[in-house]
């Protein structure tokens, strides 16, 4: 069952961004954007295939939950959890994905080292060291807001931490058995599974038999877990890499500025409040930023009196009576 489905946001931040680059940034700042974009399309790819995979295998799981993309916020602290696997036994999967170029190497003593496309590996965070505070973060608030259940002898979730490689990256290991939690993304769904079901001896089922929660209990518990939610706030890309207002301008005949292609580019890079001038060009809508068709703008700008002279897909045309 699925209860949260993926954030759409990274199709606005990949749009943006091809704005930026259809501008006059300097040989620095257009390096940046683009290693940027190339983050994003990576770490979209990645998330994408385990979460199509997820979504197959447990969909029509009536005991299993699952939620995509959660951002969840305590105070000054924040969990950006990739997918959340949970089952009525209130076993808690929580998998962090990841798209390395090439894949990761892991030392004797966990420290981790990722293979980029060219060169050598290079020193990285531990993503099994990141998901732990998410699951730190996860029972937390699991806690606070008395979430979980009390019934004589119910012992408390159990949280699995997993780090899910791109299929097309290597994990070299210290030993093969080593790090088993570390896994590719194609194969979770087989491994996992199978560990799990031989983890389950007739007395751990006995033990763990007045843990085992309903349906609707487990449905419950993952609706209060989506609503804990927080949408991050939309990145500004030119305060972020220190881009002018120069660069963003069509400054010359030859310009390759986002407002020659796409219409509403430059203008929405400086956060222009007032309609276009020239909607009938417009590519993109003007709420969702999703690419709409010349009739769609055409349709908006000979209607001034009631879009305000900016242009709207058919989806958010329908907020206006």
């Amino acid at each position: 069952m699925i209860l949260k489905e993926r954030d759409t946001s990274w199709r606005k931040k990949a749009m943006e961004l091809d704005l930026l680059l259809s501008c006059h940034l300097t040989p620095e700042h257009r390096r940046v954007v683009e290693q940027e974009k190339w983050n994003l399309q990576a770490g979209e790819s990645a998330e994408a295939q385990v979460a199509y995979d997820l979504n197959f295998r447990f969909r029509e799981y009536e005991n299993w939950v699952l939620l995509h993309d959660l951002r969840l916020v305590d105070g000054n602290d924040i969990a950006q959890i990739d997918h959340l696997l949970m089952v009525r036994t209130l076993d808690f999967f929580v998998l962090e994905t990841k798209n390395y170029a090439r894949g990761v190497r892991i030392s004797p003593q966990g420290e981790f080292e990722a293979y980029p496309k060219e060169g050598g590996p290079y020193p990285i965070d531990s993503p099994l060291a990141q998901n732990d505070r998410h699951i730190l973060l996860l029972q937390r608030l699991l806690k606070r807001h008395n979430v979980i259940p009390h019934r004589m002898g119910l012992a408390q979730p159990i949280f699995h931490n997993y780090v899910m490689i791109s299929g097309r990256g290597r994990i070299d290991r210290p030993t093969p058995d080593s790090f088993p939690n570390v896994i590719k993304g194609d194969l979770f769904h087989e491994n996992v599974m199978r560990r799990f079901q031989k983890a389950f001896t007739f007395l751990d089922a006995v033990q763990r038999l007045p843990q085992v929660v309903s349906r609707d209990t487990l449905q419950s518990i993952g609706q209060q877990i989506a609503s804990w939610h927080q949408p991050a706030p939309y990145p500004d890309y030119r305060k972020r890499f220190g881009i002018s207002e120069d660069e963003i301008q069509n400054t010359g005949p030859a310009s390759s500025c986002a407002g020659d292609h796409h219409g509403t580019g430059a203008s929405t890079l400086r956060k222009q409040s007032k309609p276009s001038e020239d909607t009938t060009k417009a590519k993109f809508c003007f709420e969702c930023k999703a690419p709409i068709s010349q009739e769609e703008a055409s349709f908006c700008f000979t209607r001034k009196d009631r879009f305000g002279g900016r242009a709207y897909c058919r989806a958010h045309q329908k907020q206006f009576p």
